[in-house]
């Protein structure tokens, strides 16, 4: 075992400390919140805008920005309230024990899953070697089997076009 596990233990011992103490209830309400957030500010903000417009004359520049922020924001607490009323009904179900049994191995998956898409874009754009040599990934037991879990839960997405525009962004073409 190597110093990287070691660290990865840890992180995922904290997510699943936070994982029980949030309860897997208020762990999915906030993910799909940010998710749905996202999706649905993307989707919803040029009739925020409109709507901004329409009924306080607003016509600045950072239009699309506020509505994009407002629609986001108003999405995130809907959520987060429809996510409280079915933690309070789990409570008064008497499954809270359940609900933090659950927010343990969620919060576990969540990480694993965030540090697998971390670890394969450092990969694809091979800035992995600028923090940890490759020796010591090799040794890992943990590394491989985290970086393969996003890769095999989404086989579509083309981290080679995540790995380009990386690179674009780090080392800029000099004309």
């Amino acid at each position: 075992m190597s110093f990287i596990d070691i660290i990865l233990i840890a992180i995922f011992i904290f997510a699943g400390f936070h994982g029980y103490k949030k309860g897997f209830v208020s762990q999915f309400a906030s993910l799909a919140g940010l998710l749905l957030g996202i999706w649905g500010a993307i989707k919803f903000s040029d009739y925020t805008a409109g709507l901004l417009t329409e009924h306080f004359h607003i016509t600045t520049q950072y239009l699309p920005l506020i509505a994009f922020a407002i629609t986001f924001g108003i999405i995130v607490v809907g959520v987060h309230f429809l996510g409280n009323i079915v933690e309070g009904l789990f409570e008064m179900a008497f499954l809270g024990f359940a609900n933090s049994i659950l927010g343990v191995v969620f919060g576990v998956l969540k990480t694993a899953f965030i540090l697998s898409v971390i670890l394969v874009i450092m990969g694809k754009a091979d800035i992995k070697m600028k923090f940890l040599p490759k020796d010591i990934s090799e040794k890992s037991l943990f590394y491989h089997p985290i970086e393969r879990l996003a890769p095999s839960i989404f086989p579509d997405l083309n981290f080679d076009e995540i790995k380009t525009k990386l690179k674009e962004t780090f080392h800029p073409v000099n004309p």
